[in-house]
């Protein structure tokens, strides 16, 4: 029977082809010219497939239908519009590059406090509860100055006391910036800190106490005259008019007179006309301390109290000057604000990362077209346009973002780095492929069909896996990672967009303009041909190496050993978050953190308690209670003592006690207490006298520390609820104490639920951060790891292939996430972004050598005409697989590395974690992709790597379905079925869809 001018089999002679499996399209796919035989056995007895899906020939025309659907297929009709339409894909990549205008929106800002913490973490509820009790609407927002003395003595001395006094004042009344309200577009205000401290301005007053009653004892020994009784300025409780004075919140590195350490030669600098240690037994004060806190109550209050913090650094930066005094502070809006500029410092490593990869590329792409004999000045072009797309992709992934007003954070602009280097493996595929099909004489369209046939399903597997990966990462209740992992995943996107609607275009282009100076394809084949039968024996001896026996057992031995590591470094590695690490290496605000961390939190490491149930002090098992608890808190390892507890309750009885009169000094008026009698107390406690205790300038401080409420009856406790203060010291050691000491505050507070007792500290997100870190990895991973082994089934459908790919994933992962340990890295926030980084990149290594590896059959071109061979034996598969994939993925592994290879040169510890990860995947990846996944797969039975889910499931039910037509239909509509069906399948090769016809066709037809 002739069909478009080409000898088919009838289905009468079908039955002595049934062998054949050599496939054919001429140069203008419309003639095919063999397949097998589609015919049905007439007197093959009827055998029982199952549950038949339909009847008739409708479903067998529809199964036959699915069964062209492959990915591959698929791809090659893409390949084949693009090469008739390019300049309408042109125009979509214009389109789409568009939305890189959104750049100039860009908001560059960190959360370092509370960004790495999970969202479901304790701190989040004990911070709530903190801004709930101090009726705050934004977070607490707390801003540490530190002054110390230029010539390295003390700070007690009385001149720099007064200084210190003086700048304190001007910082809360004289400093002001301009606020505006953008929301509300109100008229700009000029704001001071004393307009926002609400009930925290008198944070600091007791640095102003001592420094009066300082000068006016040294003025009393100046005239000679005796010291006050009633005044005692020791350390670090000082009796002021015999009212106790805390100074250890304020005073740090303190030295008196019958410290063992103390040495008299060493720290006084006085002279003798003014030297304190005639009235003070102080001899020594290494920095002063200052805790500034707004009350954040009103909408806008949080932004004011940022801006003015950022005020006063800059003040402390640009315009402060004294000749005594070293003027230091800390807060996390400065800590944010020194973070983006230093990530604003990769700016020119990106630059020159993007030229050297620029450079390997152009040699690269070069390299091969001269190699291939195809070299042209329009390769130029193609090798521009493979850096181009991730560069877009870059852009367009932050337009988007900050179109849609999401903040750009530091670990965000370290992914261009790593979109550079992946975003250019799917361009040295299609390169690579591309070459391998120059100068057969085949169309332009028809040959990138080819092109996206062979490399489009394994990119499309890389890039679907790396974007699960990174979405998975979004999910993470962790507000930092989770903008890393959207733009991540987006930029990934969108470098698979461009690749497709941008490159391939330019390829068509580059086809075109190579056809044109083609003088004598005759001359240049035999050329090609001798670098090719070069590149296929290099491959045959690489391969025949990977199956010999002695390689063989030596690489058992190199995997398990590499194995071990893995394994023991994963297992050991630390979860520590180092803030001295985070921190840039010449920011100014290294120098008060450290100050902070050795000396503040070694003297001074609070815990603020919250009782969020009424207490009435009146009932003794209430009290008992809260004195049980206090006592609790007071006895452990690492507190100072019952002494240094700022519970206003205790000073309350101390009051009372002292004042039993009903006078009250500190009214307008001088008016007794209270007229009424007190009602009755089991503990002999009251509070008739708590308004005029919360009045004294001595004890007024606790009216932050109390929440009254007004009461109808003398029978209701006023206090609703309160906060105290308890003081831990020597914890400057390391975060492992202070987690341990966190964990017991909070077992504490749990035992007295009828209280409703909430602890929190200023560094309880950071521990909750350490603490859920390695948690938080286990589950991101395995979660990551099991949705990319189904993506990787879905495309691949092999199950060996998936297996052996995830199972290459999983010891990729293994060898970063371990030698990273033993590279001396902790699990932080930067190495688990770098981990979940890793995950998405092993893929790289693995898909495209698993899906290449379980094909059954590759395209040839001879003479102008598209070839199937099959691929008979495990060599063949492995010689076909390295041909295919193992100069790109050198290609791309080479590239990733020089991309982001500059950041060494900022010596910062974020910057260095993704090179060191980055690094450690291309040399496992490149290991595991080029050595051992071939070296296993090729020993596995060729059956198990050509087992097809799909295809077995549609054999099955085209088998069901021609038994049933074999069954129940005449011989005339059985025979003008197979016609029809043998017409279809040769218009689908006319469309230029490059099919394959698979073994299980001569079993079924």
């Amino acid at each position: 029977m002739k069909q478009n001018g080409c000898d088919c089999p009838s289905p009468e002679t079908s039955g002595s082809n049934k062998g054949l499996r050599l496939n054919l399209i001429n140069e203008d796919s419309e003639h095919l010219v063999s397949r097998p035989s589609t015919s049905v056995e007439r007197n093959e007895p009827h055998k029982d497939h199952g549950p038949s899906w339909s009847q008739g020939p409708k479903t067998l025309k529809f199964l036959n239908f699915c069964r062209q659907l492959a990915l591959g297929n698929l791809f090659g009709i893409l390949g084949r519009i693009i090469g008739t339409y390019p300049l309408a894909f042109c125009i979509a990549a214009l389109i789409l590059a568009t939305s890189s205008m959104g750049l100039y929106k860009m908001k560059l800002q960190d959360r370092v406090r509370d960004g790495y913490t999970p969202s479901t973490s304790p701190s989040r509820y004990e911070t709530d509860v903190f801004r709930e009790f101090l009726g705050s609407d934004g977070d607490p927002i707390m801003t540490t100055v530190l002054f110390r003395a230029k010539d390295g003595s003390s700070m007690h001395r009385l001149e720099y006391l007064e200084e210190v006094v003086r700048i304190h004042r001007f910082i809360r009344y004289n400093l002001s910036f301009e606020y505006v309200d953008g929301e509300n577009k109100s008229p700009p205000e000029r704001v001071r800190f004393a307009d926002i401290c609400g009930l925290f301005c008198d944070s600091n007053v007791a640095i102003d106490y001592f420094t009066d009653a300082l000068r006016d004892e040294s003025e009393r020994t100046k005239a000679g005259k005796s010291r006050s009784s009633s005044t005692n300025l020791s350390y670090p409780i000082a009796l002021l008019s015999g009212y106790e004075l805390h100074l250890e919140r304020n005073f740090y590195g303190v030295k008196q007179e019958d410290d063992l350490d103390y040495k008299a030669d060493l720290y006084n600098s006085s002279s003798k006309d003014e030297d304190p240690n005639l009235v003070t037994p102080i001899r020594y004060i290494k920095a002063v301390v200052m805790v500034f806190r707004g009350d954040i109550t009103r909408k806008g209050d949080e932004q004011k109290m940022a801006q003015w913090e950022m005020t006063l650094y800059k003040y402390s930066r640009e315009n402060f000057t004294s000749d005594r005094l070293e003027f230091l502070m800390l807060g996390s809006e400065i800590v944010d604000y020194e973070m983006n500029q230093d990530a604003q410092k990769t700016v020119p490593y990106f630059a020159i990362g993007f030229s050297a990869m620029l450079l390997f590329v152009f040699t690269t792409v070069i390299f091969s077209s001269l190699f291939y004999g195809v070299f042209d000045s329009i390769k130029f072009l193609l090798a521009f346009a493979t850096t181009l797309c991730p560069v877009l992709a870059i852009t367009s992934t932050f337009g988007i973002l900050a179109i849609v007003q999401m903040r750009t954070n530091t670990i965000m602009l370290i992914m261009p780095f790593l979109i550079m280097g992946i975003g250019v493996n799917d361009a040295f595929l299609m390169i690579h492929s591309w070459h391998r099909t120059s100068k057969q004489g085949i169309p332009v369209d028809v040959r990138l069909g080819l092109v996206l046939e062979d490399v489009g399903p394994s990119i499309t597997i890389t890039t679907l896996t790396n974007v699960i990966t990174f979405s998975i990462g979004s999910l993470t209740p962790t507000p930092e990672i989770q903008l890393f992992c959207i733009a991540t995943a987006t930029a990934l996107g969108f470098a698979y967009i461009y690749s497709l609607v941008l490159f391939v275009p330019v390829m068509y282009l580059a086809s075109v303009y190579e056809n044109r100076n083609v003088h004598s394809l005759a001359a240049e084949l035999p050329k090609k041909q001798e670098k090719s039968d070069f590149f296929s024996k290099t491959t045959r001896i690489y391969s025949k190496i990977l199956q010999h026996k002695f390689f063989t057992y030596s690489l058992l031995i190199g995997v398990l050993v590499y194995w071990y590591f893995a394994i023991l470094g994963t297992l050991t590695i630390k979860s520590k978050l180092d803030t001295e690490k985070i921190l840039p290496r010449d920011t100014p605000i290294r120098t008060p953190h450290e100050v902070i961390m050795r000396l503040v939190w070694n003297e001074y490491y609070p815990v603020t308690v919250f009782v969020n149930n009424p207490l009435d002090i009146r009932r003794a098992d209430k009290l008992d209670r809260l004195y049980s608890m206090l006592a609790e808190f007071e006895e452990m390892k690492l507190c100072r003592g019952k002494e240094f507890t700022n519970i206003w309750l205790r000073d309350y009885i101390k009051y009372c006690k002292e004042h039993e009169f009903d006078f009250d000094f500190y009214s307008d008026d001088g008016a007794a207490a209270t007229t009424k009698a007190a009602p009755f107390s089991e503990t002999g406690l009251n509070y008739k006298r708590l308004k005029e205790f919360l009045s004294s300038p001595f004890y007024k401080h606790y009216n932050s520390f109390l929440r009254l409420v007004n009461t109808s009856s003398e029978l209701d406790a006023p206090v609703s609820k309160f906060m105290f203060v308890i003081t831990f010291h020597n914890t400057s050691s390391n975060w492992d104490q202070r987690i341990q000491l966190m964990q017991d505050w909070r077992a504490i507070a749990d035992k007295y639920s009828d209280l409703n007792v909430t602890v929190w500290e200023t560094n309880g997100m950071f521990v909750d951060q350490m603490l859920s870190l390695k948690r938080l990895t286990l589950t991101t991973c395995l979660l990551t790891l099991g949705c990319m082994a189904v993506v990787c089934g879905v495309f691949i459908q092999n199950p060996l292939s998936v297996l052996t790919a995830t199972a290459a994933i999983l010891s990729i992962s293994l060898g970063v996430i371990g030698y990273l340990s033993w590279w001396h890295l902790d699990l932080d926030p930067a190495t688990m972004c770098a981990v979940l980084m890793s995950i998405g990149m092993s893929v790289d290594f693995t898909a495209h050598v698993a899906y290449h590896f379980q094909l059954a059959e590759q395209s040839e071109i001879r003479e102008g005409k598209i070839f199937r061979a099959q691929l008979l034996s495990q060599n063949d598969k492995l010689e076909h697989t390295l041909k295919s994939v193992a100069w790109p993925m050198t290609q791309a592994g080479i590239s990733t590395v020089i991309s982001i290879l500059p950041l060494i040169c900022l010596q910062n510890y974020i910057p260095l974690v993704f090179v060191k990860t980055i690094s450690l995947v291309v040399i496992w990846g490149l290991f595991h992709g080029l050595v051992l996944l071939p070296a296993f797969l090729v020993v596995m039975p060729k059956k198990w790597l050509e087992a097809n889910c799909y295809r077995m499931i549609f054999d099955k039910a085209t088998a069901s379905a021609m038994n049933e037509l074999d069954s129940n239909e005449p011989e005339e509509t059985k025979s003008a079925l197979i016609i029809s069906h043998d017409k279809d399948l040769e218009n689908e090769f006319s469309l230029g869809t490059l099919s394959r016809l698979d073994k299980s066709d001569d079993q079924t037809h």
